[in-house]
């Protein structure tokens, strides 16, 4: 429990990361489009998706690399320190795309498509990760369930992106 909740922490910070760089730019992205202006729309989705991404990697591979370290800021029990890192490290695997997520919502919810945003939301952290979690405790115990929230979290990457094009497309047509 004492690992998973520093591995909860750590991994916040890149979430958050991203999560901001997509949210501050939500009201450019609403303006633009309220505008009519679809070219200066795509310009800033795509440079903010880049951002994220630049800014995933960069953050991820920081904690790879201190890993460790990061773990034993908060605690030094040589399990709980081993536990937390291979946690780490599953956590992060999401770090460099989710990013891809949040600005796939805010696009969503700029151009008023508020309910799929809402619906990726509660799929990522309630519907996709609450029972894959209990298949991968099943199939693989804990090793299993370290992964759940990366997985679930790619999952939820691509489905944005399935949504986002089909929306996008539908705005494009009109």
């Amino acid at each position: 429990m004492a690992a998973i909740g520093i591995v909860f922490k750590a991994n916040m910070f890149i979430t958050f990361l991203q999560m901001g760089l997509a949210n501050g730019v939500q009201p450019l992205l609403g303006y633009n489009y309220g505008s009519g202006d679809h070219k200066r729309f795509v310009s800033v989705e795509r440079y903010t998706k880049k951002c994220c991404v630049i800014v995933g990697i960069l953050a991820t591979a920081l904690f790879f690399v201190l890993r460790e370290p990061i773990i034993r800021l908060f605690i030094s029990d040589g399990e709980v320190v081993y536990y937390g890192v291979k946690m780490l490290i599953a956590y992060m695997l999401s770090g460099p795309v989710i990013g891809l997520l949040f600005v796939n919502m805010n696009c969503m919810q700029s151009v008023g498509n508020s309910f799929p945003a809402t619906i990726l939301s509660v799929m990522r952290q309630g519907l996709l990760l609450i029972p894959l979690l209990y298949l991968l405790n099943a199939c693989m115990g804990l090793n299993g369930v370290i992964y759940g929230q990366a997985l679930t979290d790619y999952a939820a990457v691509i489905l944005s992106a399935v949504l986002w094009r089909r929306i996008r497309r539908r705005i494009e047509r009109r």
